[in-house]
C-alpha cells in the first residue's frame, strides 16, 4: 500500500521535481517518469519511443567538464525511426535560473527564441545522435546537408570550406546501429563531431569553424520546423520549468 502510495506521489511530481531530482548525477537520482516523458533510472534516461539510453551525464572531447541532459527525441523518416537523439548543456547551469539569466542572458521563457539564446550564449552543449539502423555516409550527409540548406541559400568560401569538411567526415563511413555521432559546440563558431562506436566519445573527428553552417545546423534540430519535433519539445518543457520555477 505505501509502494502504491509513493508511485502516485511520484506521478504527480511537476516537471521541475522531476529535473531537479532526476537529471544528471550532480543533480541526484530517482527512478520513474521524467518531464521529458521518458523513463529514467539511476545512470540513463530511456527515450521511449525507441527504448534508447542515453547517459544522464557525458563527458565529451575537447571539453573538461561534464554535460547534463536536458531532453530527448527521435528522427523518423517515411515512418521509419532513424535515430534517436538527446541534448546536453554544460552541468554547471544545472536547474539554476540565476545561472541561465548569468550565463545564457535568459530571464523568462520564451519558446520562439529560448534556443537561439542558448546557441549565442558561452555555454558548452551538445547534441548525441545514436543510429537505430544502419545508415550509409552518403544518405547521412545528405539529411544534414538539406538541414543546412534551409538556411545557406548561396554558401560563401567560409561556409563551403565548412560544409566540405562536414561532408568528408561521413562519406565513405558505414554508419551501423548503435553508432553514436556528438555534434558538440564549444561556442557559435566552433563545432565538434565526434563518432563512437558507444556511448563514450574519445576523440574529435572534425572541427567546423563556420558560425553560420554551425548555426544551420543547430537550428535544423531546435528552429521553427525541427527535424525532431520531440527533441525540441523535451527539451523546451524542462528549459520552461527552470525558467519559470
Amino acid at each position: 500500500m505505501a509502494h502504491a502510495d509513493a508511485k502516485r506521489q511520484e506521478k504527480h511530481k511537476s516537471p521541475l521535481e522531476f529535473l531537479t531530482t532526476s537529471l544528471g548525477g550532480c543533480l541526484g537520482s530517482l527512478g520513474g517518469k521524467s518531464a521529458t516523458g521518458c523513463e529514467v533510472g539511476d545512470a540513463f534516461v530511456i527515450e521511449d519511443t525507441t527504448n534508447v539510453k542515453f547517459p544522464r551525464e557525458i563527458a565529451v572531447p575537447g571539453y573538461t567538464e561534464p554535460l547534463v541532459i536536458l531532453g530527448t527525441g527521435y528522427r523518423e523518416k517515411f515512418f521509419l525511426k532513424i535515430y534517436a537523439a538527446a541534448f546536453y548543456v554544460d552541468c554547471s547551469i544545472g536547474v539554476d535560473t540565476m545561472r541561465w539569466s548569468e550565463k545564457v542572458g535568459i530571464e523568462t521563457f520564451d519558446a520562439s527564441s529560448v534556443f537561439v539564446s542558448i546557441f549565442k550564449a558561452p555555454v558548452v552543449k551538445s547534441l548525441s545522435i545514436i543510429l537505430i539502423r544502419d545508415v550509409d555516409g552518403k544518405t547521412f550527409v545528405k539529411a544534414l546537408d538539406d538541414i543546412i540548406a534551409r538556411q545557406i541559400k548561396k554558401p560563401s568560401a567560409e561556409e563551403e570550406q565548412g560544409l566540405s569538411t562536414f561532408q568528408k567526415t561521413f562519406l565513405g563511413r558505414s554508419l551501423k546501429q548503435g553508432i553514436t555521432v556528438y555534434l558538440t559546440w564549444l561556442e557559435p563558431s566552433r563545432l565538434l563531431i565526434s563518432i563512437s562506436g558507444n556511448q563514450d566519445p574519445c576523440q574529435v573527428d572534425a572541427e567546423i569553424t563556420s558560425a553560420t553552417v554551425n548555426y544551420a545546423l543547430y537550428d535544423g534540430f531546435f528552429g521553427s520546423s525541427p527535424v525532431s519535433p520531440t527533441l525540441r519539445s523535451s527539451t523546451a518543457q524542462l528549459l520552461e520549468a527552470i525558467l519559470t520555477k
